[in-house]
């Protein structure tokens, strides 16, 4: 099983017919100082699996985790695999809307996306100082 999508976006949604739309794909969060809340963000993942692996349900987790190696948000659940059609690999998405995300501290972060307890993503991302504007 492996990611070929792993990404966050301001937006995602899966069309009725299957098609994954993501819309404002970033990896870094802008704040004048900490802690900081960042109101909404999706992180997606598209995950693909030989047929021997699906059709299944599979154990997830999702951490988000400072630059200290701390773990800061946890998320776990499962994830339906669907089966495929002979020959093809099977493929699925993963949105998961995070709301109200508080920032201690700038610096780097990466979300991991583990499947059966392994490691099959990691997203990068940094929470930057910036300073005001004074106008002109």
């Amino acid at each position: 099983m492996r990611a070929t999508v792993a990404v966050i976006a301001d937006y995602a949604n899966i069309e009725q017919s299957g098609k994954l739309n993501i819309m404002g794909i970033f990896n870094t969060i802008n704040a004048f100082q900490v802690p900081c809340t960042h109101q909404q963000m999706n992180l997606i993942v598209r995950l693909v699996a030989d047929p021997i692996e699906t059709p299944t349900a599979l154990p997830v987790e999702i951490q988000m985790v400072d630059e200290d190696g701390r773990v800061i948000l946890g998320l776990k659940g499962e994830m339906n695999f669907p089966s495929a059609p002979p020959g093809e690999l099977a493929t699925a998405d993963q949105i998961v809307g995070l709301h109200n995300v508080v920032f201690e501290k700038f610096g780097d972060y990466e979300f991991k996306f583990l499947v059966r307890d392994e490691c099959v993503a990691t997203i990068p991302f940094i929470v930057r100082q910036v300073q005001k504007q004074n106008p002109a």
